[in-house]
């Protein structure tokens, strides 16, 4: 970490009360390297279905990327802010994650819009059953946000009272200046409806600027089409339905809107992609700025109107699009991303290059990968272990995952990172994604969600792996390499120790809880607890009993509103001066910390923090809190749902917010 940022970090622990005060810690600069090549956002945090927006960040006047993560479709995602370092043409953009926390509360999906016109794009975002406002009021230094419309609101005739205009939560609204009058209109599927209203925004006509949020239904069915079933249905003339009785009417699930004039010709034409389907729908307007009317559609785009250039906008489910200048060159290149879960996650983030040089767009695909290629990345889900694979006196890093998306399903491998670095200054290689052959296993299907932890289960002296998978079983991957030789997990234990845990998926850690000479285990669970599986064998033949199901009465739950019911406890309990303390990752992503264990195994642990540290960098942390530099002090690690990893590099003492 550089100097004058840990001191920074240092005097800034200073102005709180310790009761209050953070971890001084940032993210680490350890090198990454895959296919040789250094990953310039190692330690991003991964990317699954994102809403891709431009916004900038620093006031430098270039436009830098925030990404909204749906993570795993929870309502709650997580911001990824990517720094635009790039020159005119150039694609270059660096992961900066203070900004992460600078945004207000979002769910379901958000969007950027600089409704008015000052430079600074403002934040649209999903209330109950709507949108709602948040104006950009940054100064250089100070990313903020105001609320400004807790709903927007539009009348269906000028004397009529206003009423919130309608989101679902799985839709993304198409926010353009459809007129090309200067002020924000909105297009949006109704609640029961399969055509697209438009609510003209009357401020321009009314007031003369653009800022005032005044908003009339202008047409029920803009464009004249209708969509459902993944089928666009043209020249439906429905111009107007005053008592909301129209037969046409089905429910709609969800849609994502973008609009973009793609022909430079004025009026604005639209991409529609819907919940149900794989590819795009490409509208094209034949009509006017005032008049819309859809008169050619077509799922093969960007290939429009040749429709054999590029590579098609395909993805499992519920592809959406962004226009945005991702190069720097003036105008506007293609993103798409899958809008839900069931999708690609390691390759779902498309981009696509504006070629053209006249104001009719031509985008030619470039990458599936767009950002994730410059991160570890290891699909849906990161559970991190760390291991001297190669007995080199370094800790390598293994990664379980829940699944890499290939073809129509997610296929569950560990990837291996070896520590080519240094006792004192680590970096890390890829060396397969496939660790231990553990993909090509006969019972693969099955050996969802893996999560390694390590031990000498056997006391032969060489570190074995435990593994559990997303179903509540407990795998024995044997090291048979001997004392001293690098690892060779040539022995797969399918179930070895007929464990079945409740409230699965399970998440391990090898530990002697009891401190009686041999290992025992606990694995946290999807209810928010932690089991405690006591071993009653011997250093050599492990026979783990269950103790209980409620170790400690941990309980990491998330909010029901958000999460359900699920918790996702991920534990890792270590030895600080002689006593044991605990700490566990959870769905919310918050980590929490226990004390208060030895000597009280049947009792309830004292919990010192619910987010130590406010440190959350996405759903369903998991954690290692270990020295990988020599430094004898704790180093943090963390996966999140992304597949990726936060690595924070303790400096200073830990400092713990009660």
């Amino acid at each position: 970490m550089i100097k004058s940022k840990l001191l920074l970090l240092f005097i800034s622990l200073l102005g709180f009360n310790l009761l209050e005060a953070q971890l001084p810690v940032g993210r680490d600069t350890i090198t990454v390297i895959e296919g040789g090549k250094v990953l310039k956002s190692a330690w991003a945090g991964g990317l699954n279905f994102c809403i891709v927006s431009q916004v900038d960040l620093d006031l430098d006047t270039k436009l830098d990327l925030v990404l909204f993560d749906k993570v795993d479709l929870f309502a709650y995602g997580v911001m990824r802010c990517f720094i635009n370092k790039g020159g005119v043409g150039e694609t270059k953009y660096v992961y900066d994650g203070e900004y992460s926390s600078k945004f207000p509360p979002v769910q379901q999906w958000v969007t950027f819009f600089d409704y008015d016109n000052d430079g600074k794009a403002d934040l649209l975002t999903y209330v109950l059953g709507g949108i709602k406002l948040y104006r950009n009021t940054s100064t250089v230094g100070n990313l903020s946000f105001q609320l400004i419309k807790p709903a927007i609101k539009s009348a269906v005739t000028p004397t009529s009272t206003p009423a919130q205009i309608y989101s679902s939560p799985v839709s993304i609204p198409g926010f353009s200046d459809i007129d090309n009058d200067g002020d924000m209109d909105v297009l949006t599927f109704s609640s029961s409806g399969f055509s697209l209203e438009y609510h003209k925004n009357m401020s321009m006509e009314t007031y003369g600027h653009d800022d005032s949020l005044r908003y009339e239904l202008e047409e029920y069915t803009w464009g004249d089409f209708s969509e459902t079933s993944c089928i666009v249905s043209l020249n439906q003339f429905v111009k107007q339905d005053p008592i909301g009785e129209s037969p046409l009417k089905v429910m709609h699930s969800g849609s994502c809107l973008m609009c973009m004039d793609r022909d430079g010709d004025g009026d604005k034409d639209l991409i529609l992609g819907d919940i149900s389907c794989s590819t795009l729908h490409y509208l094209e307007n034949g009509g006017t700025t005032l008049n819309a009317h859809i008169s050619d559609t077509t799922k093969l785009f960007p290939n429009y109107p040749n429709k054999a250039s590029t590579q098609v906008i395909n993805m499992n489910s519920f592809p959406c699009t962004y226009n945005l200048d991702i190069d720097n060159d003036g105008d506007k290149d293609l993103v798409a991303s899958p809008n839900t879960s069931n999708s690609e996650n390691s390759n779902s983030v498309w981009y696509y290059e504006n070629t053209s040089t006249t104001p009719t767009v031509n985008f030619q695909f470039v990458k599936n990968n767009f950002l994730q290629d410059d991160m570890i990345e290891v699909g849906e889900g990161a559970y991190p272990c760390l291991i001297d694979v190669d007995t080199d006196g370094l800790l390598d890093l293994i990664i379980g995952n829940h699944g890499y998306y290939v073809g129509t399903t997610n296929r569950t491998k560990m990837a291996y990172y070896r520590n080519t670095g240094t006792l004192s200054q680590p970096s890390y290689s890829l060396i397969t994604r496939d660790f231990a052959n553990l993909g090509t296993l006969p019972n693969t299907s099955t050996l969802t969600g893996l999560v390694p932890a390590v031990g000498d289960i056997d006391a032969d002296g060489d570190k074995d792996l435990i593994v559990c998978d997303y179903y509540g079983k407990v795998h024995w991957l044997e090291n048979t390499a001997g004392i001293g030789n690098p690892c060779n997990f040539s022995i797969f234990k399918n179930n070895y120790f007929g464990i079945s845990t409740t409230f699965p998926a399970a998440y391990p850690q090898v530990i002697d809880v009891d401190r009686d000479g041999v290992l025992d285990l606990i694995i946290g669970l999807r209810n928010g607890k932690v089991a405690y599986y006591r071993n009653t064998g011997t250093t050599t033949a492990a026979t783990f009993v269950l103790v209980t199901n409620s170790f400690g009465n941990i309980d990491v739950t998330g909010d029901p509103g958000l999460y359900s019911s699920d918790g996702s406890a991920a534990p890792f309990m270590y030895d600080e001066s002689g006593s044991y303390k605990l700490l566990v990752g959870s769905i919310s992503g918050r980590i929490f910390m226990y004390d208060n264990i030895d000597g009280n195994l049947s009792g309830n642990f004292n919990r010192i923090d619910t987010n130590v540290n406010k440190i959350n960098d996405g759903p369903k942390s998991a954690l290692q809190y270990i020295d990988i530099n020599g430094d004898s002090k704790r180093d943090l690690i963390l996966g999140n749902y992304a597949g990726d990893y936060l690595f924070i590099l303790q400096k200073l003492k830990l400092v713990l917010r009660r």
